[in-house]
């Protein structure tokens, strides 16, 4: 063995994220549910995924108007191949921004217990790899009165006392047999050696600190030596231009990253793509989890937003409607109920074509709407029923969140404007005419959330 092996942490690139400030908001969210929002739709790109994480947006609703505002920022690319790149370099930005300031006081604290730990781990800990040296660098270095973490290169070195290989293979084995089962091989090698540096559990301020100074190299940075194990531990050197191995900065290393313009945007949003409804699934049907704030029975189960991307090998039943084509989920988009457990045989079924369009008016935001061609299976008549209920239900939530969109988006940038909702039956066949817009109405009305702080904005629903 003789340390030829390098154990240590993984390779992570040293990031010196640039700064979220606190009183600014997108569309309405805090930067700090952008920043999750944004690395939640990293690990996958899928929307599916998505719409159904938790940890930013309190119901799918929420969470479309962010996605939404989100690929008109230019954030996200949903278009994307690779892993690596669904977020685009503005995203990258707010993904990897600092949200937290600490005062420099608390930040020489944590570092100060940080070198503690590390003298402990190197004199009583027995650790395959010494810690040889601590450069620091970064808003700590420079002294600045608050600071989003702290930036740290961390050298390590193989440990004298194991240079044999009998005691090498005796220690490997104790580190791994102490280590959590879940874990493999290598993980529990890193996890003590993590463990030893930075404790149980790492400081939210330690984010910028990293085992290696590679990075540091490459990045040219001024730094500082502030543990040296061969003078003793602790020292206090000058600040040095760069790291006495680095050439300066590398080409391969990309420019720091620039916080995008927040600035609110001046243009009115498009119409809310409807899929988010059924979280983009490849059948289009929609799931009650996490649709509602609270739990509600319309539209539920046996629902579908169905448009040219829709798996249609999952339905039993296909509406003509859908053969002419042109359903992008945005200007237009089919809905569709079948509740094939409890009507195997379609006799509820039905389904009808949704078009939106948005105007910018002088005094107003006009959302006109018109739903035509209400087809059911086996040319049965049209009825106001259930099925009728559940379109009119969806309908209702896909225009409640273009109200609440047009809202965020008035009230980032004050003005304050009327929305008027223009519904337009015409297309549909007498016996519903007049009940699918009351019963919208009646719907939207309940689910809807309550304006923000724009309190001249409200709808208004005109039926045609």
């Amino acid at each position: 063995m003789n340390g030829y092996f390098r154990y240590g942490a993984p390779h992570l690139e040293v990031a010196m994220g640039v700064n979220l400030p606190r009183d600014t908001t997108l569309a309405g969210f805090r930067l700090t549910q952008v920043k999750q929002a944004l690395k939640v739709y990293a690990r996958t790109g899928q929307e599916e995924n998505f719409f159904e994480a938790k940890s930013f947006a309190p119901s799918r609703l929420e969470a479309a108007a962010l996605y939404e505002e989100m690929l008109e920022r230019k954030l996200i690319d949903p278009e994307a191949v690779s892993h690596e790149h669904h977020l685009t370099e503005a995203g990258l930005a707010i993904a990897g921004g600092k949200t937290r300031r600490s005062p420099l006081r608390t930040a020489r604290r944590v570092l100060d217990d940080l070198l503690a730990r590390i003298e402990h781990m190197n004199e009583q800990s027995a650790p395959l790899n010494l810690v040889e040296r601590v450069w620091l660098f970064g808003s700590v270095m420079r002294g600045q009165a608050t600071v989003g973490d702290i930036d740290l290169a961390i050298e390590t070195a193989h440990n004298p006392a194991f240079d044999d290989d009998a005691s090498h293979s005796t220690r490997l084995r104790e580190l791994v047999d102490q280590a959590p089962d879940h874990l493999l091989f290598l993980q529990k090698l890193y996890w003590h050696e993590e463990r030893g540096i930075f404790g149980k559990r790492r400081h939210p301020l330690l984010a910028g600190a990293h085992i290696g100074s590679g990075e540091l190299q490459r990045l040219g940075v001024p730094c500082q030596l502030i543990f040296d194990r061969s003078r003793g531990g602790r020292v206090d050197d000058e600040v040095i231009p760069r790291h006495p191995d680095s050439p300066g900065r590398s080409n391969e290393m990309s420019a720091p990253r620039e916080l995008p313009d927040l600035t609110p945007l001046s243009s009115v949003p498009r119409p809310m793509d409807a899929r988010w409804m059924s979280a983009h699934k490849i059948d289009g049907s929609i799931s009650p989890h996490r649709l509602f704030t609270e739990r509600r029975t319309v539209p539920g189960s046996g629902s579908y937003v169905m448009t040219d991307d829709t798996e249609l090998r999952w339905h039993d039943w296909c509406p003509a409607s859908l053969k002419t084509g042109g359903y992008d989920g945005v200007s237009k988009v089919l809905l569709k109920y079948q509740e094939t457990w409890s009507d195997p045989k379609g006799r509820d079924a039905a389904s009808m074509v949704l078009r939106r369009e948005i105007r910018d008016l002088e005094t107003e935001i006009e959302l006109r709407v018109e739903l035509s061609n209400f087809e059911r299976p086996r040319r049965l008549k049209p009825r106001p029923d259930r099925a009728l209920v559940h379109l009119c239900g969806m309908a209702a939530m896909i225009m409640c969140g273009d109200i609440h969109r047009q809202t965020m988006r008035l009230n980032e940038r004050q003005v304050h404007k009327m929305i008027v909702i223009d519904v337009d039956t015409s297309g549909l066949p007498d016996e519903i005419r007049e009940t699918a817009p009351v019963w919208i109405k009646s719907l939207l009305e309940e689910l809807a959330p309550p304006a923000s702080s724009n309190e001249d904005s409200h709808s208004e629903v005109e039926p045609t």
